[in-house]
């Protein structure tokens, strides 16, 4: 099965950093994860998903992660929020600097030099409000090619549980980053702010800047979530390899009924008979008196 990681650019200083990271022992890439990666990542990372026994696809996507271990990248066109990867798109700029970046443009999709010169006349012609609503579906069709998987940052959280976790009837998965530094390196913090990205298409600069913008950035509505997230271009809807380490625990939502935590177990053996390492059981419990989530190791 090939990573998609493998579809990276590579470089001397890519391979070396890679090398330089595999070579390092637990506690070492805890200090490389601690002193080198800014903003801070998070020691561990938290998948709620959910688990219906009778259901073979929610079955499976449960094994790809537990047995096969590896993420599906999902595209943003799937995100459950439509304004997640979105920005206002502007087309500003003098006449000179439209020929430019039109011109390098249409030269990137494959036109010779005499096919630019014919198309070009006429889109500079354009009006920017014309040329802005071409940018937008530019901009849709970079962003929905994109491959991203999302982790939530609090196993505590009731919301979480109830949106991602069929109403606290499926699971949580905790990943260490630590056990699997080349893949959980690419992760981006996800910002929360009130303020609409606006990007400026004739900047180019700006433009590519204002892609990872609208990948990394959301409402403040989502802030509950503490979203990372791993983001890989032109890699939507295939599968990402993580190293099987990674993978330390597993917490059971608060009514999860017995046959779905039957079916965990069965999908936990046979990871088992894999030779894979086994993950730490817990089950989240209601507080007896507080609207809080207790989270405690099964016996």
């Amino acid at each position: 099965m090939t990573n998609t990681l493998d579809k990276f650019p590579k470089s001397p200083e890519l391979d070396s950093l890679m090398k330089h990271l595999n070579e390092l022992d637990y506690r070492q890439r805890r200090q490389f994860l601690w002193h080198r990666i800014k903003p801070r990542l998070p020691r561990f990372l938290y998948k709620f998903r959910t688990l219906v026994p009778s259901d073979a696809t929610s079955v499976d996507r449960m094994r790809d992660i537990l047995v096969r271990s590896r993420f599906w990248l999902s595209s943003p066109l799937d995100f459950n929020d439509p304004f997640d990867t979105s920005a206002k798109l502007i087309a500003e700029g003098t006449v000179i600097e439209k020929r430019r970046r039109l011109g390098e443009l249409l030269k990137r999709q494959g036109h010779t030099w005499n096919e630019r010169s014919k198309l070009l006349p006429n889109l500079v012609s354009k009006s920017n409000v014309e040329l802005a609503q071409l940018a937008q579906k530019t901009q849709r069709l970079y962003a929905e090619r994109f491959g991203v998987y999302s982790f939530g940052g609090d196993p505590h959280s009731i919301l979480m549980w109830s949106h991602y976790a069929s109403n606290h009837n499926g699971f949580c998965l905790q990943f260490e980053v630590a056990k699997d530094l080349i893949t959980f390196t690419r992760l981006v913090v996800v910002q929360y702010t009130d303020d609409y990205p606006i990007v400026n298409w004739m900047k180019e600069a700006e433009f590519l800047e204002g892609l990872g913008v609208t990948l990394e950035r959301k409402h403040t509505g989502w802030k509950y979530e503490r979203e990372t997230r791993i983001i890989i271009p032109n890699a939507a809807h295939e599968h990402l390899s993580f190293h099987p380490e990674a993978l330390r625990g597993i917490i059971t939502g608060c009514r999860v009924p017995d046959v779905t935590i039957g079916c965990l177990r069965e999908l936990i053996a046979e990871r088992s008979s894999a030779r894979l390492p086994v993950p730490v059981l817990y089950r989240a419990i209601q507080h007896e008196s507080k609207y809080r989530l207790v989270i405690r190791k099964e016996l």
